[in-house]
């Protein structure tokens, strides 16, 4: 199916069944999503993983924008690269804005966007596969990425590491999140931690780029690798061993 293109209509239809069928509705008292768009970002339509863990995705970026040296209690500009349906915005967005800051969501699928501008505060735009993104060089403070890398080709990933270079002001922080090694050797397919060992970036079900049909796996040293001229590496997060949370790299761009 993926040399006929018919894999995309087929993965869309598994999407809706699976949508339906682990649909959990929760109030957390902030605007939530229809069931199909949380199976977009999040492989589910539980709205309660989508409520708490993304609370906890925000409040951890939060916390490591703060660690080095991020001052979040002032105006800030925050761009939320693949924003999806606000997953993680909903948490951010509102107190962003409040503090006089500036806060854009950013995503590849035209209709979680427009749930998101209509849904959400904040500035809202569509991207495509391959940037540019619609920022001005050196505007933004703070850039979060949540499973974005997770989901490109090796020369993708390349030209979005440098557009977010371009994006950031000198000193500001980037933070994405990232499979790893240790993310592979527990939650992966066996085929994929030899791969990744042996060439520190491999990708499994090469087709759908930027959905989560395609997974990309990625060793911090070739990270590191790829973004240590434009970029200070300040620390790797590595990946969850109890459960399957994603590795995160947080880099400042050099001036």
């Amino acid at each position: 199916m993926e040399r006929t293109g018919l894999i995309g209509p087929y993965y869309r239809m598994v999407e809706r069944r699976v949508a339906r069928a682990s649909f959990e509705a929760f109030d957390d008292g902030r605007p939530m999503p229809p069931p199909d768009l949380t199976m977009a970002v999040s492989g589910s339509g539980g709205q309660r993983w989508f409520s708490q863990q993304g609370q906890a995705d925000a409040a951890k970026f939060l916390r490591l924008a703060r660690a080095h040296g991020l001052e979040t209690d002032g105006p800030l500009a925050v761009l939320d690269w693949a924003c999806g349906c606000g997953r993680i915005a909903r948490w951010l967005a509102a107190d962003v804005i409040a503090r006089g800051g500036t806060f854009i969501g950013s995503d590849l699928n035209p209709r979680l966007v427009a749930w998101c501008e209509a849904n959400l505060p904040g500035r809202w735009r569509v991207n495509g596969l391959q940037p540019p993104l619609d920022a001005a060089d050196g505007s933004i403070d703070l850039l979060y990425g949540q499973s974005v890398l997770t989901h490109l080709t090796r020369a993708t990933v390349l030209a979005w590491l440098a557009e977010v270079r371009r994006v950031l002001r000198p000193g500001g922080l980037a933070m994405l999140s990232f499979m790893d090694d240790r993310y592979a050797e527990r939650w992966g397919p066996p085929d994929v931690l030899p791969k990744l060992r042996a060439e520190g970036f491999t990708v499994l079900n090469n087709a759908l780029e930027g959905s989560n049909y395609m997974s990309a796996w990625m060793t911090p040293a070739w990270l590191a690798a790829q973004t240590e001229v434009a970029f200070e590496v300040l620390e790797f997060v590595p990946s969850g061993v109890q459960i399957p949370e994603q590795g995160i790299v947080v880099l400042r761009r050099r001036r």
